[in-house]
């Protein structure tokens, strides 16, 4: 199967950097990642919990990234404890 996603520039700079650090190509690189997100969603209550708290944590920075505000907020500890 072949599937085309148009990247914001910043993380495919990202993707591209890591690939090249890890010595594999883009396409390799990105089938690891989700191979091992798929692996993490239906592993153990602890994989899981990671994988939440990643997800979490990505979503937290593109969200003040994109100059939202903070202010006011809960914290990650308070959400997650």
């Amino acid at each position: 199967m072949t599937i085309q996603l148009e990247l914001p520039e910043q993380l495919e700079q990202g993707i591209t950097r890591a690939a090249a650090h890890a010595g594999m190509s883009v396409q390799d690189y990105v089938l690891r990642v989700l191979t091992a997100d798929q692996d993490a969603a239906g592993g153990s209550r602890q994989a899981r919990i990671e994988r939440a708290g990643a997800l979490a944590r990505t979503s937290y920075q593109a969200w003040t990234a994109a100059g939202r505000p903070e202010s006011g907020t809960m914290t990650m500890d308070e959400v997650f404890g």
